[in-house]
């Protein structure tokens, strides 16, 4: 009686998980089509027996370990635009981004001036913190041959990237060009 108790129980707890798996991933395919979005994990009602219960915590735990990730804020993978506005708005550069696991991403890009040497450089790791605030780690370079003397101006570091007022890009909150002054650049990368 109690194997088959048991096999009665599994049964009823697998069904659960593989709804909530399709449900899951239906919502996710719906999200997908932003390129910033939040997961929220699901979850599974428990039936009145104790041993059902237990079995169906333990499948929620396990699920809620796998869907960790999925419960952070996701980047969409692929190329993005890229653009430092002594370069270019009309002649975008281009970063490609990879999901590396643990909520985090590589980014590797660059923008560069068909007409001279100016170009704008980024490597370096990127963890969403929110829709609209990416916490970037690693080097961003740009030289622009009317600023810092032509020389290559080298930002290294824990940066901020944040998307205001509703634009459609992250920018780097640490703004001023090495050359100092009120010289700002605007380093962004687009959704």
């Amino acid at each position: 009686m109690n194997q088959i108790k048991f096999f009665v129980v599994s049964f009823i707890s697998l069904c659960l998980i593989s709804c909530q798996q399709s449900t899951k991933e239906a919502h996710i395919d719906k999200m997908r089509t932003d390129s910033l979005s939040v997961v929220q994990p699901d979850t599974i009602m428990a039936t009145d027996t104790t041993d059902s219960t237990l079995n169906i915590q333990e499948s929620q735990s396990s699920l809620n370990e796998k869907s960790a990730d999925s419960a952070m804020f996701k980047i969409r993978e692929g190329a993005h635009n890229l653009s430092l506005q002594w370069i270019s708005w009309d002649v975008l550069g281009e970063a490609e981004i990879k999901y590396l696991g643990d909520n985090k991403y590589s980014v590797v890009g660059e923008q560069r001036n068909p007409d001279n040497s100016d170009y704008l450089k980024i490597h370096g790791t990127l963890e969403p913190i929110s829709e609209k605030k990416l916490i970037f780690e690693g080097t961003v370079e740009s030289q622009i041959e009317h600023l810092n003397q032509g020389q290559p101006c080298m930002k290294e570091g824990i940066k901020i990237f944040e998307s205001t007022k509703n634009r459609k890009y992250w920018r780097m909150q640490d703004m001023e060009n090495c050359e100092g002054g009120r010289v700002l650049d605007y380093v962004d990368i687009y959704f």
